[in-house]
Formats: C-alpha cells, sequence, structure tokens
C-alpha cells in the first residue's frame, strides 16, 4: 500500500489526556467559571451515550471529561518514525513530548513539529483517529497558548486532498461504515497489541490517583508503534518490534 519512501516521510502521532483536575472540587476552586459549565457537558454527555445515564456528575467527569479538551489535559505526545536500515528492516525512532505541565507538553511539540515540517512540506502525520481528536486536540491547544498554527494544520480550512494526515482508523474501513479501536486492529491483523498494561479508560486514573506519568508515556509510545506496524503491515512490510 506504501513505499519504504513514502513511509520514511511519516511521523506516527499519539496524544494521552487526562482529565483536567483531579476532581470537580479541585476544579471549582481552580476555575469556577469553568466549572459552571460542567453540568450541562455532563447532561450532554449522557444523553450521547445511555450506558453511563446513570452517572454522577463526579463519574462522568472522571470517566468521560479527557476526551474533552475545554475539561482535559494533556500529559504525553508521542511521535515517531520509521527507517529503514541496508537491509531494508525498518527500525523506530521515538520521542515523547510529557510532563505534568500540559503548555510545555504543546510548546515542545509544536517547536518540534513546525521544524518537520520546514525540513519536508510533504510530511505526513498519521494515528488511530487522529483526525477526529488527536490533531483537532492539539490544534486547539496551540490556540490556548497562543502558539503559531502551522499552514498544514489548518484543519478547519484545508480541504480533505490538501491534508497531511493519514487516520489508520479511517484507512481500516476501506469505504464501509464500520471500524476498529487500535486494540482490536492491532489483534485482528496479529499485531502486538499496546493495551495489555494500560488502556485509555484508565489513563485518568493512573496520572491523578497513581502518580504514574512515565507508565502512560510508555503506553503513549506503545500507541505510536502499534499504529507504525498497522501502516507496516498493510504495506506488506515486516514488522517493528
Amino acid at each position: 500500500m506504501y513505499t519504504r519512501d513514502q513511509i520514511k516521510n511519516m511521523i506516527f502521532l499519539d496524544v494521552e489526556t487526562v482529565s483536567s483536575h483531579s476532581n470537580l472540587d479541585s476544579l471549582q476552586k481552580d476555575n469556577q467559571a469553568l466549572y459552571e459549565f460542567w453540568p450541562d457537558k455532563a447532561n450532554l454527555i449522557r444523553k450521547g451515550k445511555p450506558e453511563i445515564a446513570h452517572l454522577t456528575d463526579e463519574e462522568v467527569f472522571q470517566t468521560e471529561s479527557a476526551l474533552y479538551t475545554e475539561f482535559s489535559k494533556i500529559v504525553t505526545i508521542s511521535i515517531s518514525q520509521v527507517v529503514f536500515d541496508d537491509a531494508g528492516e525498518p527500525q523506530i525512532k521515538t520521542k515523547s513530548f510529557y510532563s505534568h505541565s500540559e503548555r510545555e507538553i504543546v510548546e515542545g511539540f509544536q517547536k518540534a513539529i513546525m521544524a518537520l515540517f520546514t525540513r519536508s512540506s510533504t510530511l505526513k502525520l498519521v494515528g488511530h483517529n487522529i483526525t477526529g481528536f488527536d490533531m483537532p486536540l492539539i490544534v486547539r491547544n496551540f490556540v490556548k497558548y497562543d502558539l503559531e498554527i502551522p499552514r498544514q494544520l489548518m484543519l478547519h480550512d484545508i480541504k480533505p486532498w490538501e491534508s497531511c494526515m493519514l487516520d489508520t482508523s479511517k484507512i481500516w474501513k476501506f469505504g464501509s461504515w464500520t471500524g476498529a479501536p487500535l486494540g482490536l486492529l492491532c489483534t485482528a491483523l496479529g499485531i502486538p497489541s499496546p493495551k495489555n498494561d494500560l488502556s485509555g479508560s484508565k489513563v485518568t486514573n493512573a496520572y491523578w490517583n497513581e502518580d504514574q506519568l512515565e507508565r502512560i508515556k510508555d503506553y503513549c509510545e506503545g500507541d505510536v508503534k502499534a499504529t507504525a506496524n498497522v501502516i507496516l503491515k498493510m504495506s506488506r512490510l515486516p514488522l517493528v518490534y
């Protein structure tokens, strides 16, 4: 599906988010104005997910707020690039931006991505649901922290055929309505799953209650490796381990 040269021009990306605060009391003390928006937001979330209709506002905050930019906090952004040795075997290089400071993470990533786009104007950013979650979240945080948005990431103004993004969740659909989460896709394709140690729903607890930022970083790096392996598998090339 993709050539080695095309894959070398890809940056694989994943983001891990947690709730912006450890609980609603903390949010209220830190930002009363934002806190007042949460009950309406929680009601909207419950309406869209009948299976959590019984949860309290606090419980919805604990389980769902990491998915919404206004109520979440980025704790890790990992990027990887696949290179090939003289024998044509793939190797992976990974860098993670992770910290308790969201600003520090976003500024570090923005500096890196600006440099990468300068180096290659045809660079492709690859992720699982990158178009629906990861990149919109990142760009919103560029705005939040007064950072320049690269031309390639002006997502509100880019035509689909001009996009620098490849979304493995969309590729796997191959025109159908149904897709698969990354863990399921990897299992189905015989790729080592990144979900053995942690899952997205457990990241907030691992961060706020267990102080496991390093573990979350490792989990995020596992996701970018898995995404790279999906592309390699689709291209009938060896996997990276």
